[in-house]
Order: C-alpha cells, then sequence, then structure tokens
C-alpha cells in the first residue's frame, strides 16, 4: 500500500480488508509506504501493526519499495481508499488461491501476484500515474493470469467523477505547483499508457487541458513516450486484449451479477474491443456510459453503493 494525507480513508480500508484475510485464514503482514504525510496517516497504519516507511517517491517507486520490504511469497496491492465489497473480495482471492494463480487482477485495480511474477515484470516503472497500467501489461504476458471485471472494492475511478481533479489538492494547494504536478502526472500517464499517435487523438479532442499539455511535453521523436511492452499495441490496449483473452468465470465472484464494471479509452481498436467486452457482459443486462474519451460498461449498484471516497 502506498498512502499519502489518507488518514481519512485508510483505516476504514484496513477495516474492510483484514476481516476478509482473516476469513480466508492466511498468514499476511501490512505494508506501506507513506509519501511524507502531513496527516496522521502513518498513525493509524502502526495502530494495524503496520511496517511503514516513510520517504518522498512516486507511486511507482513507493510500490516497489514496499514489495521489497514484504516478506510473503504473494503480493496483495490494495489503495489506501478501497473499501471492501467483502464477500467479492472473498471469493476473488479465494478463487487465486485454489487456482494457484501467478497474477490476477480485479476492476477496481486491486490485484494479487506471485513474487516469482513480480520479479518476472521487474517491478513498476518509477511514475505517480500509469505504472499500474504498465505493470499489468507485463504480468499479463509473462505470467499465468486471470481478470474479472467485477469491483471487489469501492473506489471509483477518476473518469466516474470526469476527471474533476478535486482529490488532488490534498497534495497542494499553491495553484500553480497544484498545475505543475498535474501537468507532469499527466506526462507519467502517458508514458506508462505509451498510446499510440492514433491514440492521442481523442485526448486532444476532449478538451482536457491538463492531458493535453501533457502530450505537449513529449517529444513524438523521444521514447518518453512510452516504454511498450509490444510494438504492436500501446499498453493500454494490450492490457484490453488480455483482460479479455484472460477473462475469468464472473459468478465465481458475483453471483447475481452485480458490480460489474470495464471501462474501454478510445485506443486504436477500442470499439471492437468495446463490442467484444459488451458481448461477454450481456447476459447481465449492463447499462452504458458514453464518456468523451471513453465508454463504460457497468451493471448497479456500481454506482449507486460505490461512490467516490
Amino acid at each position: 500500500m502506498t498512502t499519502y494525507n489518507a488518514g481519512r480513508t485508510v483505516k476504514k480500508a484496513l477495516d474492510s480488508l483484514l476481516p476478509v484475510l482473516d476469513e480466508l485464514g492466511v498468514e499476511y503482514e501490512i505494508v506501506a509506504t507513506d509519501n511524507e504525510s502531513q496527516d496522521n496517516t502513518v498513525e493509524i497504519l502502526r495502530r494495524f501493526d503496520a511496517r511503514v516507511r516513510v520517504m518522498r517517491c512516486t507511486r511507482g517507486l513507493g510500490r516497489h519499495v514496499a514489495v521489497g520490504m514484504s516478506k510473503g511469497n504473494h503480493l496483495l496491492f490494495y489503495d489506501a481508499d478501497a473499501y471492501a465489497n467483502r464477500d467479492l473480495l472473498f471469493n476473488f482471492l479465494q478463487v487465486i488461491i485454489k487456482n494457484k494463480i501467478d497474477f490476477s487482477l480485479a476492476h477496481t485495480g486491486v490485484y494479487l501476484i506471485s513474487r516469482k511474477c513480480y520479479s518476472l515484470t521487474g517491478g513498476f516503472m518509477n511514475l505517480n500515474f500509469g505504472e499500474d497500467v504498465h505493470f499489468w501489461a507485463r504480468a499479463f504476458t509473462m505470467c499465468k493470469s486471470i481478470y474479472y471485471p467485477v469491483r471487489v472494492a469501492c473506489n471509483a475511478p477518476r473518469i466516474y467523477s470526469v476527471r474533476g481533479y478535486r482529490g488532488e489538492y490534498r497534495y497542494i494547494r499553491n495553484p500553480l505547483r497544484f498545475i505543475f504536478r498535474e501537468v507532469k502526472n499527466e506526462v507519467h500517464r502517458l508514458r506508462g499508457l505509451a498510446l499510440r499517435p492514433v491514440e492521442l487523438i481523442p485526448v486532444i479532442k476532449s478538451g482536457d487541458p491538463l492531458m493535453i499539455s501533457g502530450i505537449l511535453l513529449l517529444s513524438p521523436l523521444s521514447n518518453i513516450l512510452g516504454s511498450k511492452i509490444s510494438k504492436d499495441f500501446s499498453n493500454l490496449e494490450l492490457v484490453y486484449l488480455q483482460e479479455l483473452r484472460n477473462m475469468g468465470n464472473i459468478e465465481d465472484i458475483t453471483y447475481d451479477g452485480k458490480y460489474i464494471v470495464q471501462d474501454i479509452y478510445f485506443v486504436r481498436d477500442w470499439y471492437s474491443i468495446f463490442r467484444e467486452f459488451l458481448k461477454r457482459l450481456r447476459s447481465y443486462e449492463p447499462k452504458v456510459i458514453e464518456h468523451r474519451y471513453a465508454r463504460i460498461i457497468y451493471t448497479p449498484p456500481d454506482l449507486d453503493l460505490c461512490p467516490p471516497p
């Protein structure tokens, strides 16, 4: 877990996660890297007997350091503002443990990976955003994997609030430094996604000034545009294709088809990817949100009972 000024959410996150781990009957430890929080985040973590390292870092580096601090053979990555859907998270972890899957991902961004698989991938890039997509693309490619488009924890993606950026004010309130931080974040995001030039067009059309600024800071002649896992696909497109290829039986996680969610950003072949996801999920009668640079497939009560923290 990586944290920064998460005192408002981290206790609830752990209070919802630990009973699931206890019910599974597994031994576990809590390891966190804290990015010099100014609130009581570290104090709360230590109440849970967590081992915490306080250091200035990106999310990618923080996660990599936390892995180095841990001892177990399996690594569960869990956000400090993720609140477990208890039954769904239990089902997810139980299926993974039972079937000895090396890398497993739920849509929420909760993922479990063996230490051996983590070592094969080389870990996270030193990025503040997009490091997870880059990591997932490698893990899917290198390890026995499974994917579930199910929200096993409530942690609404920023896209649901139309990229409001409000949460980022916890990092810095000075307007100019805030803008600088956000543009830097978008550069990191684009590096992790490694979008192809044709995939940058929807970003520009969306009119999002910070993402456009991020694009302008990326030299089109430089490999800063991203570290591609495959020369034929952007990392994001590769992740979607691997999610389709490795999708598990949804009834193993959610018996009634609730809390399903899948977003598809406008990557190169996004429409055929969207249609394939919709075809596979059609029996659950999903709804579709059309966003300016993505489409979101979901089943209620996803947006009703999993609001942004």
